[in-house]
């Protein structure tokens, strides 16, 4: 429960608020420097607030409860070290047996403290990344339904679904090797001094290695910041064109338009993995500097050491303990830069969220809601969408209570602007307006939600099954309930896909029919039926004898034939209202009225129904003479007007037909439209793998896999001539036997260098290649989908393939297969080091490996199945997202922005749900793991301790120190295992 949206989201908004209140303190303090006079305060205008802070201070308690266990963890690392000398001297010296026992389990308890720590640290930190997540998505949907129509115009609703996807779930991947920033250098600088307690100056030619590394790493670092900058740009650019692709896709297949809009998608790909070769190259770069950072700072350090002064020797002790040091070293130096990087990309998504969250928002003064005889009124208003120009101008309209009125103008004039100006959509430049009850609205585009039918019209009311029949007959809906396979409960797909354009607006009329709201605001929702259904409709809902008989109702409409029974009529021209009055009185004026009846007439054809119904309405004299003028003008065959008879014949014509109910195929077996998301179970079929190694290529794949091989065979070889070094009495009194050492210890690393550059490089290219082919398979599929597909597949399910799956292929799936290759040959190196130097071992490694393969199998199979559970319930959120933004109006109307936040936090919190219990599989993991890793320490100790008649010291050290890897290995394998399955699920999905 304390995980849950409704916990999490008030500490966010509080902290939030609180950041842009000191974002405005800070610019009135500037502005007032400036000599601005009375800078005055909007609050719905942009902001200058940011995450950051609201973030850290609403869930920063468990956070820094985890730099505690961090600490704790840091400092029992470095008592391995030295708890290790001791043995190595008690064998050395042959000490009493029992001491040397006593520090075999000091290093085993040692061992699982550390193990109990990393469970409760990562446990918190995961928990903590996890509200991070909710408290953005939230915060980025509420901000949503509130920006400004201005604001809207330089964002997309692929760009926001790309700062729920990706930006937020940055923040997740980050918290929990955060740590990291602080911790590293307090580790490089514990392990340099006690470096320099063994090796004296010498750890000074080390510690120069790693300053010269710093600028080196900072110039990657600030190259791949600004690559990571234009590739989120560009995967936004992308993002945005499918979404628009996928959102036009009827007309695209209607016009033959998909291969230029294919083409167009490739060539923006194509731009987006040359900026992802650039960075797989600086990444490469990163990860070979860092990898080979703990080896070339010991050469350098164990160079100078010996060359220094002929009485240096490089003993076993020396050796050893400098080398379990400078393997502490390896992590810290190997993700300080790593952190750095995702600290970038962490600043670059900050920075994108924060310019959202600070945009304008609708200023919600723009209408007051004061107690008023009128239930409408504008006084003086002038409004524009956000730039300078003003759309509507010295606007003057009242509507009295109960009473039926007008807008009527020609097509462009400021009909539908006059409608969002009421509801508060446009910038009020001067003036005031003031509504006194609740509004019902229905727009031009009818917003139909992915819901049933029934679901649809209640939008949140409780169901009266009298009031609800009556709403069906009144708005011509019973027919069409006979005709759809479910009735009322038929699923309606995205944006109404399986209703006729007809059907839409008369789900939306009868969703404001059911509202029962005291003002209604229609902006012309009858031109999308037949002229009988909407004489109907008019009639049975809007007109004087319909069901909205005594509620304020305001009509936009091109319907001539009611006007004759609305009580007034504003005729809009250019922005203004021209003239206003009864019907009777707009006709006697003879002006802008007159001149909209004639030219509306002229566009009808003959045989059009709506012609009919106007003969048939207007009988007065005056009505009759202005159809007569009308008619006899367009008898005389003016060419310019028969184009658009034309074009309204065709467009009634289009009318008839889509009322008509489209069933597609998917309906015939039930009123479900859309399919349920399906998650596979099981393993990941084999054939994906091959797949994936086929889109990479075999030469890459083997080459990548060879000389990961190298890399490792070296890296044990290499510590295994230092073994050897460090045993030899000529090294230590024959400078040119010490120089051979010496040399060919630093060419084994020179060898281990050069193959871990190429294989980086390789695999990063090779994973590129077969992310794009992925990709340019999944554009093409897509683009070949019957109309059927897109009509029972949720947009935002297909987005979600274009947005986060192909992410993962990109960034998350190379690094994956990257540290699991080097983590496989590292786990077989550590065995076959403990093996050589006690080969007693033996007898135990079955056993490890029993334990090891029963527990990574069980935990690989849960985590496969927990990661498709989060990647279906994910998928949800981004349709429910879509579908609210384009229905932002509409919600904002009925008020019903409430209903829609609950509704996106259920969706969060059911994908936490499932996402929850994959962290909790991850720390069963690792704790069972780091336990197996403490036995492995502890026979290695033991073995060690019993063959001490036979074995060196060097060997001692040398089986402990890889023993001392081994937990942190064996970990990191199985996590890194699980996370190629889990993220090849990505191209399972592709």
């Amino acid at each position: 429960p304390e995980d849950t949206s409704r916990e999490l989201v008030p500490p966010f908004d509080k902290y939030w608020y609180e950041s842009v209140e000191n974002g405005r303190r800070k610019q009135m303090a500037t502005d007032k420097k400036a000599g601005k006079v009375n800078p005055t305060y909007k609050p719905h205008a942009q902001t200058n607030g940011s995450v950051l802070p609201a973030m850290v201070k609403a869930y920063g308690g468990p956070f820094w409860f985890a730099g505690l266990l961090q600490l704790a963890i840091s400092g029992l690392q470095f008592a391995s070290p030295y708890l290790m000398q001791e043995l190595m001297g008690n064998i050395a010296m042959d000490g009493p047996f029992w001491i040397g026992m006593l520090i075999t389990f000091a290093l085993f308890f040692n061992s699982l403290l550390i193990a109990l720590f990393n469970g409760q640290y990562f446990r918190k930190t995961f928990i903590v990344g996890f509200r991070i997540r909710t408290g953005l998505i939230s915060a980025i949907y509420r901000k949503a339904l509130r920006i400004s129509s201005f604001a809207k115009k330089d964002t997309t609703v692929g760009e926001i679904v790309n700062l729920m996807a990706v930006d937020a779930q940055r923040f997740f991947e980050l918290t929990s090797y955060l740590h990291v920033l602080w911790s590293a250098p307090i580790i490089i600088a514990v392990c340099i001094f006690l470096l320099y307690e063994i090796l004296g100056v010498a750890v000074f030619a080390g510690l120069a290695v790693m300053v010269i590394m710093i600028p080196l790493t900072g110039f990657i670092a600030s190259k791949l910041r600004d690559l990571q900058v234009a590739q989120m740009k560009i995967k936004d650019d992308r993002v945005k064109r499918m979404n628009e692709i996928l959102s036009g896709m009827k007309v695209l297949k209607l016009y033959a338009w998909e291969p230029s809009f294919q083409q167009d998608v490739v060539e923006t790909r194509g731009t987006e993995i040359g900026i992802l070769k650039s960075m797989a190259y600086y990444g490469a770069a990163t990860f070979f500097v860092w990898s080979m950072a703990p080896f070339l700072v010991t050469l350098a350090s164990f160079t100078v050491f010996v060359l220094i002064d002929e009485k240096n020797v490089l003993d076993p002790q020396t050796a050893f303990v400098s080398l379990a040091l400078f393997n502490i070293l390896r992590f810290p130096l190997a993700m300080f830069p790593m952190m750095i990087t995702f600290a970038m990309q962490a600043w670059v998504s900050i920075q994108r969220i924060n310019k959202f969250m600070n945009s304008e928002e609708l200023d919600p003064n723009n209408v007051t809601h004061n107690r008023s005889d009128d239930a409408i009124a504008i006084k003086d208003g002038t409004f524009s969408w956000g730039d300078d120009t003003p759309t509507l101008k010295n606007i003057n309209l009242t509507l009295a209570k109960g009473k039926l009125s007008a807008i009527v103008g020609s097509v462009g004039t400021g009909k539908s602007s006059l409608i969002s100006a009421l509801l508060g959509e446009m910038e009020k430049i001067k003036g005031t307006i003031n509504t006194d009850g609740s509004i019902a609205f229905v727009p031009q585009q009818a917003w139909i939600q992915n819901a049933t039918l029934k679901e649809n019209i209640l939008f949140g009311r409780a169901f009266n099954a009298q009031k609800y029949d009556q709403v069906l007959e009144c708005c011509a809906l019973k027919p069409d309930l006979e005709m759809l396979p479910g009735g009322d409960s038929t699923e309606i797909g995205e944006k109404g896909i399986n209703l006729s354009g007809g059907q839409k607006q008369r789900v939306a009329l009868a969703r404001a029919v059911y509202a029962d709201a005291e003002i209604y605001l229609f902006d012309d929702p009858l031109s999308a039926v037949d002229a009988h259904v909407g004489k109907h409709i008019f009639e049975k809902v809007i007109g004087p004898q319909g069901m909205l008989v005594g509620r304020s109702r305001l009509l936009v409409t091109h319907g001539i034939s009611f006007l004759p029974h609305v009580e007034e009529i504003f005729v809009i021209k250019d922005g203004e209202i021209s003239e206003s009055g009864s019907y009777q009185q707009l006709l006697d004026q003879k002006g802008a009225f007159s001149e909209f009846l004639t030219q509306h007439i002229q566009e009808l054809d003959e045989e059009d129904e709506e012609l009919a119904i106007i003969q048939e309405t207007l009988q007065d004299e005056q009505s009759r003479h202005v159809v007569q003028r009308a008619m006899s003008t367009r008898s005389k065959g003016s060419n310019g007007s028969g184009g658009s008879m034309r074009k309204k014949k065709l467009s009634r014509q289009e009318s008839r037909n889509s009322n008509k109910v489209e069933t597609p195929a998917a309906l015939v077996k039930g009123a479900t439209l859309i399919e349920k998301e399906e998650s596979a179970t099981g393993a990941v079929d084999f054939a994906v793998y091959i797949k994936y190694f086929k889109a990479i290529g075999w030469n890459l794949a083997f080459w990548s896999i060879f000389f990961s091989i190298i890399n490792q065979a070296s890296a044990i070889y290499g510590s295994v001539w230092l073994t050897n070094w460090s045993e030899d009495p000529e090294a230590a009194t024959d400078p040119s036997v010490r120089d051979m050492y010496l040399g060919v210890y630093g060419g084994l690393g020179g060898v281990q260098s050069f193959a871990l550059l190429i294989a980086s490089i390789t695999l990063a290219l090779g994973c590129l290649k077969a992310a794009n082919k992925m990709h340019n398979n999944l554009l093409e599929s897509t683009m070949r989908m019957p109309m059927s597909f897109f009509d029972t597949t949720p947009q935002g399910r297909i987005m979600n393939r274009f947005s986060k799956d192909v992410d993962v292929a990109d960034n998350t799936l190379p690094q994956s297969i990257r540290m699991w290759l080097m983590m496989f040959f590292n786990v077989i190196g550590v065995f076959i080091v403990i093996a050589v130097s006690t080969p007693i071992f033996l007898a135990v490694v079955p056993v490890f490996m029993l334990i090891y393969y029963a527990v990574q199998k069980f935990y690989i199979a849960t985590s496969r199945q927990l990661k498709r559970l989060e990647s279906v319930t994910r998928s949800p959120i981004y349709s429910h997202f879509g579908e609210s933004i384009t229905g932002q109006s509409t919600i904002r109307a009925y008020g019903e922005q409430d209903r829609f936040k609950q509704e996106s936090e259920k969706r969060v919190d059911y994908n936490q749900l499932m996402s929850y219990p994959s962290i909790i599989a991850n720390r069963w993991l690792a704790i069972r793991l780091e336990i197996v890793g403490a036995m492995v320490v502890f026979f290695a100790a033991l073995f060690a301790m019993l063959s001490r008649e036979t074995i060196g010291a060097a060997m001692v050290g040398l089986s402990i120190t890889y023993a001392l890897q081994i937990s942190a290995v064996l970990s990191f394998l199985v996590r890194m295992t699980a996370e190629v399955e889990t993220n090849i699920v990505a191209v399972e999905r592709l």
